[in-house]
Formats: structure tokens, sequence, C-alpha cells
């Protein structure tokens, strides 16, 4: 049934290229459904792992699609006249062509299903799916021609085929492909408005994503050289503990292409494409390989307990720093962004622990991130699209225009930070997962801190963005209300339902009692009404006078400051604690 999941996008991503004029947007619900349906069915029916190999002609296919990529980005790097882009794309043919030229002996499975890609198939298709959904509402208003809106459509198709096949595959030449076409799709996604912003955003989100092609290549000279293998599974069984630098090269590519600081900037850069591609890219798709990757290399990262304990502190320190970070922004996509690096670090961080209670804790965080943060994303579209805001600071009284969307922003919130929710659940086994670790080594008392700090950081944030919601001023209209269009509301509905189903299947595995799912879920609906309706429905917030004249009012939880001093500091500290990993992995 996997090959359903990965041949089928590309047979509809082609449709929707031939019928762009009629009945597109049917045809792509239609096809959306039946993802979700394959996906859910897969997870239901498959009860073994599931192993196969695939013919020798498609090894030649992709190898041939390997060195049409590096070519691909070659040209650009020097049709661009991007000295970056250009020497990683040299460098990774250079290795690449070495790479195949090697023999080795130990063969496996080229595809490998376990239940964790049966987990990241219902992420990429459901998730993933619904935002297909949204685009189809979003595309629509931008001013592209009718073949190039199409052709936007179909590369979100074509983004989870791609996303199918990584996380089934066994086979590391081949990953490293389709790690590469995700970093073809990113690159030509945020470059899709086709200005100077986002020809330059989407060259540096290639040059930094190229750094983790380089990491995968050198990954496979040692493998195969040390380890006679280019498959994961084979690799895993026979690593030695003393010398990790393969799984160190393919962490640091998980690095890379979850954004983790420093190499954040590419995400970041991201939010200039048109919504949809933010969604996809932080949510159902491109950066949860990080976690995913994470999860397959688990079992070599806890044989050494240097290189466990490395991985965990950078994963918890990103989340510490990210959160800190997002909370002294104003952009509403940055913040999400920032959020999204948060979160993938502490996903990768649980990932490293490899206890059966953190495994279970950053599955948790994969599927509930994933809905939540593109049920924002979602939100930041329609705040750009139908009211024309981009700002935190713009926001005041926005439950008085747009209630529903208010809504749905206080979820997607809440969902991130706040019991009953996926993401607290896993936040709290989070800290039990490291507290067990502590008498094993004390360091993961630094990495018990990170995520006691993270944690509170990324609550301010929800109480930043929530109370400007409810914010007015005085020349605020109450009866001003802006529709939402059906293809904007319902898939921002199904991401609710979701949420809902989340709570549930929770309280099914006893991660929740009756009596946790009930309060804070009371809480959470009675505050807004009664801080909107009874306690402060006449009150209006208005500026300082001194003298007769208005001064500006500033809240230091609003304008939390972070200094250049400190974000060097953050970078610098996360550099040391990569090649700390990689010297480690090699003594």
């Amino acid at each position: 049934m996997y090959d359903v999941l990965i041949i089928s996008p590309l047979i509809f991503a082609l449709m929707v290229m031939l019928n762009r004029y009629v009945m597109q947007n049917t045809m792509a619900i239609v096809f959306v459904s039946i993802l979700a349906i394959v996906s859910l069915s897969h997870l239901f029916t498959t009860i073994d792992v599931l192993q196969a190999s695939l013919p020798h002609l498609f090894h030649n296919i992709f190898m041939f699609i390997d060195f049409i990529l590096l070519a691909y980005f070659l040209w650009q790097g020097i049709a661009k006249k991007h000295s970056l882009v250009t020497m990683f794309a040299v460098i990774q043919m250079l290795l690449y062509t070495y790479v195949i030229s090697l023999s080795p002996t130990l063969l496996s499975s080229d595809i490998l299903v376990d239940k964790v890609s049966s987990i990241m198939y219902l992420v990429i298709n459901i998730v993933g799916g619904v935002i297909i959904i949204y685009a189809l509402e979003y595309i629509k208003s931008e001013e592209f021609s009718k073949f190039k809106k199409s052709g936007f459509i179909a590369m979100l198709f074509l983004f989870l085929s791609v996303m199918n096949f990584i996380v089934s595959t066994n086979n590391i030449e081949i990953f490293f492909m389709l790690f590469e076409l995700t970093t073809l799709f990113s690159y030509l996604l945020i470059a899709y408005r086709s200005d100077e912003l986002s020809n330059n955003n989407a060259l540096k989100a290639l040059w930094m994503n190229q750094i983790g092609g380089v990491a995968i290549l050198l990954a496979l000279v040692v493998s195969i050289t040390k380890y006679d293998t280019l498959y994961f599974d084979i690799l895993i069984k026979n690593i030695d503990s003393t010398y990790l630098l393969p799984i160190a090269l393919l962490a640091i590519a998980g690095f890379v292409k979850g954004a983790s600081i420093p190499f954040d900037k590419w995400l970041l850069g991201a939010m200039v494409a048109p919504t949809p591609v933010s969604a996809i890219l932080h949510s159902a798709t491109m950066v949860k390989i990080a976690p995913y990757l994470m999860l397959k290399l688990s079992p070599a990262i806890i044989s050494s307990g240097f290189a466990s304990i490395t991985i965990t502190l950078i994963g918890t320190f990103v989340f510490f720093a990210a959160s800190m970070l997002a909370l002294s922004k104003d952009y509403f996509k940055e913040i999400l962004g920032l959020s999204t690096i948060a979160l993938l670090g502490l996903m990768m961080a649980l990932a490293a622990i490899g206890s059966e209670e953190s495994i279970t804790a950053c599955l948790v965080l994969i599927v509930f991130h994933a809905i939540s943060k593109a049920l924002l994303f979602f939100q930041a579209g329609i705040l750009e699209k139908v009211n024309h805001l981009k700002y935190v600071k713009e926001i005041n009284g926005l439950v008085n225009h747009s209630p529903i969307l208010v809504f749905f922003i206080i979820i997607g919130f809440a969902s991130l930070t706040l019991p009953p929710f996926g993401a607290f659940i896993a936040k709290f086994m989070a800290i039990e997962s490291i507290a067990t670790e502590i008498t094993r080594n004390p360091l993961y008392v630094l990495a018990l801190i990170f995520i006691a700090l993270g944690s509170v950081f990324l609550t301010l944030l929800y109480f930043k963005v929530v109370t400007k919601l409810f914010a007015k001023d005085v020349s605020s209209k109450e009866d001003n209300h802006t529709p939402l269009p059906k293809l904007y509301m319902i898939p921002s509905s199904i991401l609710v339902s979701l949420l809902i189903i989340g709570i549930l299947v929770s309280y099914d595995m006893k991660l929740l009692s009756s009596t946790e799912i009930i309060v804070p879920s009371l809480l959470i609906a009675i505050v807004p009404i009664l801080f909107v309706s009874v306690l402060f429905k006449k009150a209006h917030r208005v500026k300082e006078y001194h003298c007769g004249e208005k001064d500006e009012l500033e809240l230091s939880m609003y304008y939390f400051a972070v200094s250049d001093g400190y974000k060097k500091i953050i970078t610098a500290v996360a550099i040391l604690l990569i090649l700390i990993l990689v010297v480690g992995a090699v003594l």
C-alpha cells in the first residue's frame, strides 16, 4: 500500500495540470480524500514491518535523477552568481561520483515501512492534504497565470509523493536523492512569486539545505568504506559505538532540514512564499524529515551515551533559544516559524533519548505539532489575504471583526502550549523522560532546564498573542465583521476536529484522565468568553497622555527583546555543540 501513497500523488499532480480549467477544486479534494483513506487503511491493516527491494532499473533511474538535480543546482548557482550554491553543488557532484564508484556487499531491502512510517503517512497525507484544500482558495488571489496556479497545486502533490517515499526507504543513497528533491521543491516554492526577496531567500534555502546533502554523502562514504553498506538497518545494526561518524553526519543532515540553529535562517526566509508553502514546510512535510531521521537513527544513537546526551542537549537548547526568540518577534509568521524550530529541536532530543516514553512523546509531538501549526499558518494566511494584517501589533480587537478567525488562532496556540492537547502531554512526558536519565548522566539537568524555560516562553507567547486579539482601540468598530470563504473555513474546521480526536486518542491511550481533559478545556473555553463579553466589554485600551500629548505605551512582555549579542551567543553555542558531536563521534 506504500506504493499507492508514493505513485498516486504523482498521477494526481499530472491530472491537475492537464485539467487545470475543469473542476480542478473538486478533483483536488477527491485526490486528497483518497490519500487520507489509504493512509488510515495502512495504519490499521499493517501489523508487521513491510520490506521490499526495487529493480536494478529503478536504481539507474535514481542515479540519473541525482545527477540532473545536482546539475540544476550548479546551473542555478552559476546563473544567479551565488558562490555558495555553486560550491556545494560541485562538492556534492564529486562526492556522489565517488559514492557510486564504491561497491558495498552488505545489501538489504530498499523499502522498509514500520509503525513510525505509518504514523508519518498520516501526518503527510492528511495534514498535507488539508493544506492543499486550503491552497485552492489561497492561490486564487495570487497574481499568477492559470497555468502557474495549477502548477502550484501540482507541486504540492509532488511534495507529498516525495515525502511518502522518504519515510519508506531504507536505502541511504535513495534517501539522499529524496532529500535533494525536497530541497528542490522548497527552492522552487519559496521563489514562486519571483520577486527579488523571494529569489534571495530561495537561494539561501538552497545552499543551506545543500549542507545537509553533503553531510549525507559523507555519511555514505564512511558507511560504505567502514561498514560495507548503504542501508540504514545494516549500518545501525553493525555500528561501532566508539565510532559514530556516519550517524553524526546523518544527524547533522537532520539538523539542517529541521532548521535547527544555526541553520534556522532558511526556514524563516521561507515566510515570503505563499502561506500554503509555509504551512506545508512547517507542518506536514519537509522539516518533519528531521525528527523522523532521528527516530530512525535512535537505536544507534543510544548505543553511545555521548551521542545521546549531545544530541539531546542540542535539541533542548534549540527548543529554549528559539522559544525565547519567538517571544521577541512581532511578525506573525516569524513567530510561528521560530516556534516550529523550537518544537523540532524538542522532537529530535526526545528521539535521541530513545526510551519508550520519549519515543512515544516524540511521535505525539510530531502529530499534534503538524495539526496545530497548519491551523495557525492558515490563520496567518487569512490575516494577510482577508484582514490585510501581518503583525501582532496590528491585531488589536480582531475579535470584533473576525471572531471565528480569533477562535481558530486561540485553539492553535492553546494546542501547542496548554492541556489537554498532545503538545503539552509530549512536553510533560519529555520532562519525565529526561528526569529519569539524570541519574545516568548529570548533564541531563541542563536539558531539563532548557525544556522548562522553553515551555515557559511558549506559554508566554500564547498569552502575548491572545491578549492582543482581545485588546481594543477606541476606534474599533464592533459591527464590522469579515466573512471567511468556505475553502478557508473547511480546512481550519477539519484541523480543529483532528485536535479533538487527538484528545480522545490520548484519553484512550491513558495519557490523560477525564478530569485532566474536562477542566482545562472548560478554562480554555470560558476565559476568552468572559474576557470579551463580561469583564472588558466596554473597556478600551488607550494610549497614555503626558502634558496633553499622546505617548506610546510599551508593555515589557509584548516588547520582550533579545539583543544581537545574545543572538550571536546562541548561534555560537549551537555551532559548538554540533562540532562537539562530530569530534566526539570520531574520537
